[in-house]
Formats: C-alpha cells, sequence, structure tokens
C-alpha cells in the first residue's frame, strides 16, 4: 500500500463519520448508505478495502438501493479495490462530481490563517460556538446554501448524528451570520463541513477568518491534523485552501445508475 492510500485509507472511514447516513449496513468492509437521496456522501456505498467475498455483491447492493427506491451509488476512492472503478463503468454505472481530499497540519494551518487574519480588518465581528446547532444557524445555513425550508428536519438529524467532539460555528457582525462551519474531531484528525460564507461577504477575507475558528477549536479538542472534502471544480474554495498549506491527498469520485 503506498503512502496515498494509506492516508486515503485512514481519513475515508473518519470523513464518513462526520456525515452519517440515516440508515446504514456493513457488506464486509463496505458501508452501504442511504438517507432519503439527500447527498450522494450520504447514500452511497463507501468501497474501503477488498471486494465482498460473496460473488452477488453487486446484485444485493442494487437491490437494497431499489428497495429504497433510490439510485446506486457508489463512492470511489483511492482506498477503493483495483478495478471497482471499470467495473462499475462497465455496468453503466455514470462518472458523478470529482472531489479532491484535503489535508493539513493543524498547527501550520494556524500559522498561515493568522498570517492572513491580521492583514484583514475585520472589525466587530464575532465567533460564537455552540455544541448543537441553534435555530439561528440551522435558518442560516439553509439560507447560504440555498436548500429548500423541507429539508431542515432531515439536517437537524443529520446534524444530532454526527459525533462528538462536534461544535458549530458562525461568525456575526450587527447581527447578520456572515459564515459558518462544523467542526469534528476523531483522533488526531479535525474535519470540516459546512463551511460557507454569505455571498455578499465573499472576497472580503472571511473565509480565512473561518477558518482560523475552525482551526483554533479543534486544536483545543487535540487535532494535529485536518482535512476538507471539496469539489474539485470549486477553484475559490480549493485555492483558499493551499494558501493555508493544504494538499490535495488523493481524489474520489461517485458512480452513480439510475436506471435499476
Amino acid at each position: 500500500m503506498n503512502k496515498e492510500t494509506a492516508l486515503c485509507s485512514t481519513i475515508e472511514p473518519i470523513a464518513s463519520n462526520t456525515w452519517p447516513a440515516e440508515a446504514s449496513h456493513h457488506l464486509e468492509h463496505w458501508l452501504v448508505r442511504a438517507s432519503q437521496g439527500v447527498t450522494k456522501r450520504g447514500n452511497s456505498v463507501l468501497a474501503i478495502g477488498e471486494y465482498p467475498k460473496d460473488p452477488q455483491w453487486l446484485a444485493q447492493i442494487e437491490q437494497f438501493y431499489l428497495s429504497q427506491q433510490l439510485p446506486a451509488i457508489f463512492h470511489v476512492s483511492g482506498a477503493s479495490p483495483a478495478g471497482l472503478d471499470e467495473r462499475l463503468e462497465a455496468e453503466g454505472y455514470s462518472l458523478d462530481t470529482p472531489c479532491l481530499l484535503m489535508s493539513a497540519s493543524s498547527h501550520e494551518v494556524a500559522e498561515r490563517v493568522y498570517n492572513k487574519q491580521v492583514q484583514q480588518t475585520h472589525r466587530a465581528i464575532t465567533t460564537v460556538w455552540t455544541d448543537k446547532p441553534d435555530a439561528d444557524w440551522l435558518a442560516a445555513f439553509l439560507e447560504l446554501e440555498q436548500f429548500p425550508e423541507e429539508r431542515r428536519a432531515f439536517y437537524a438529524g443529520l446534524f444530532d448524528r454526527m459525533p462528538e467532539a462536534k461544535g458549530f460555528v458562525k461568525l456575526l457582525q450587527d447581527g447578520q451570520i456572515l459564515a459558518l462551519g462544523t467542526a469534528l474531531v476523531e483522533r488526531e484528525w479535525a474535519g470540516f463541513v459546512n463551511v460557507v460564507v454569505h455571498e455578499n461577504h465573499r472576497g472580503k477575507g472571511i473565509g480565512y477568518l473561518l477558518m482560523h475558528a475552525l482551526t483554533k477549536w479543534s486544536m483545543e479538542q487535540g487535532a494535529q491534523r485536518q482535512y476538507l472534502q471539496v469539489v474539485a471544480s470549486n477553484q475559490p474554495a480549493v485555492s483558499l485552501y493551499e494558501k493555508l498549506g493544504y494538499q490535495a491527498s488523493s481524489g474520489y469520485h461517485y458512480r452513480v445508475k439510475y436506471d435499476l
């Protein structure tokens, strides 16, 4: 196992805990997840490790998703077994949403984000942390992500399922939420999700303030390293993270089959 595969095999299971599915079961090493079809992450097979021993593994997985009235989706990464991507493509699975798994030293990010932060002049911005999202945080999350109100209950349940240690941060100015994010710490790793800045305040350095808050809190919880999963085409986000010392540890994507 090379270094990239080993790192991917370490981070991917930890990262899956930041987005726990409503229903899941193991097919040997693989985790089969379903969550009402909301997000591919919560409705896909996390294919880490060797193939299941049962030669009918693909039929079993497709039958499960058919019973859920969902498309069959596989999360394919560097930790997936050799040949899986090609097998799925041959079976009619389409490539979807290439992403990057980026990681960094928490201490390096803390140093870089501080250097960026002190160059900004952000006054009267308050950082507020809670151990669960309050009504204002959740409302702002739906608004900033442009999610429909109908998803409120789903995301409230998702955030409740997230394991400890977890924290929810919002940056406030004059009563308005400028940015928010979620941090989770497991072992030495911190994972950041829901990292979003209000569209009217982008390009003003708010992202650095948000990353500073997330990094500081996670280091207080014992994290030495941190990771993010970002859509590969989101160049502004990728550029921000690279400036803070993140490197793309590996890539992953989804394989989707709608016509089961």
